[in-house]
């Protein structure tokens, strides 16, 4: 009798209805383990990315701040010299104002921080270099290329100009982003009355300085520096810290949960939240992408025996801060800025991105 076929209509129908419904049910499993497996190479499915955006809007640092500022005005901030408390006091009362999450800021970060650096048409730079100050920066020599942009910023007084690291960091300043601990250190003698700004400006005292405030008792320093007739010194609108807070804070529970398969709930057992933080640099490079029509990144980033800092000894890097979720925030920025959460929700446009590494 002759052998049954398996190629039998009877028989391979049924075969390829159970390996559908295996592969279906395989992929089913894929897609729930894809938040922890690939998440750095696709979006995480919709109810993942909702989680993550929930647990971003917990902010235990800037609400340990935000009481202290309320403290601050509430007592009048007595710390300060009669000279410079009301403008002191101005200044915290409106920081305090616009504390809330706004990623529509990003359209008016032109009249916000270009405006008041050359007073004129509200129009972006062409081109912006953003310099951190990575030790990587000395394993190249991009300081001709850098120079070559419109504008050029730099982070918390690290050296440039004529020198040694000319050739790497290049020469050229046009704004100076530095966070409220450095601008209390150097504004110290004006605060006290004998002396002036001068220190902040490491690049001159024509070029203009973005700080951030991290704490509220620094507008102390804030009216100081402001009373003289130098270029500004502007402070980061509390919209944009809160963005930058949530997105830096989305990259790393989601980088927790990639690297660890654990719920990004549990985020807190690998980071101290109360000290957690995003970097100057980030800021740097958000508030670039607000005013540039398009923005270099240099600097940033670690390799084998580079300095954490160009300019220093330093190797470690601070705790508060997860500079891994930085970097794929950087590289989503360059090759596809559509994947960033509350940026892709903004109606704002980002510039073309290059990250030199």
């Amino acid at each position: 009798m002759k052998r049954p076929q398996w190629s039998h209509p009877s028989i391979a129908l049924p075969l390829l209805v159970a390996l559908f419904l295996l592969l279906t049910f395989r992929c089913s499993l894929l897609r729930g383990q894809a938040p922890f497996l690939r998440v750095a190479d696709a979006p995480a499915d919709d109810a993942v990315d909702a989680t993550l955006a929930e647990l971003s809007a917990v902010d235990l640092a800037a609400s340990a701040v935000l009481r202290a500022a309320e403290a601050l005005l509430a007592g009048n901030l007595t710390r300060s010299p009669p000279e410079l408390r009301d403008a002191a006091l101005r200044g915290l009362r409106g920081w305090l104002e616009r504390q809330r999450f706004d990623p529509g800021v990003m359209a008016e970060l032109v009249d916000l921080v270009k405006r008041p650096i050359d007073g004129g048409r509200p129009r972006p730079y062409a081109s912006c270099a953003v310099v951190g100050n990575s030790g990587i920066l000395l394993a190249r020599e991009h300081g001709a290329l850098i120079d070559g942009h419109d504008l050029v910023v730099r982070l918390n007084n690290a050296p440039a100009g004529e020198g040694r690291f000319a050739r790497h960091v290049g020469a050229k300043t046009g704004l100076a982003f530095v966070n409220s601990n450095v601008l209390s250190r150097c504004a110290a003698a004006a605060v006290r009355g004998g002396g002036s700004c001068r220190y902040c400006h490491a690049y001159g005292e024509r070029v203009p300085i973005l700080t951030y405030m991290c704490n509220a008792a620094h507008f102390v320093e804030h009216a100081a520096c402001s009373a003289g007739e130098g270029a500004p010194v502007i402070v980061t609108d509390p919209r944009l810290d809160v963005l930058c807070a949530r997105i830096v804070k989305y990259y790393s529970l989601r980088r927790f949960a990639r690297e660890t398969g654990r719920p990004a709930s549990e985020w807190g057992t690998r980071h101290e939240e109360g000290m957690f933080h995003y970097s100057s640099g980030m800021q740097a490079v958000v508030a670039a992408l607000g005013v540039c029509g398009k923005v270099s990144v240099f600097g940033f980033g670690k390799a084998p025996g580079a300095r954490h800092h160009y300019h220093t000894l330093q190797r470690g890097e601070l705790d508060l801060h997860d500079y891994e979720a930085e970097y794929e925030f950087y590289r989503d920025l360059e090759a596809r800025p559509e994947a960033i959460p509350f940026l892709r929700d903004s109606g704002f446009r980002l510039p073309p991105v290059v990250v030199y590494r």
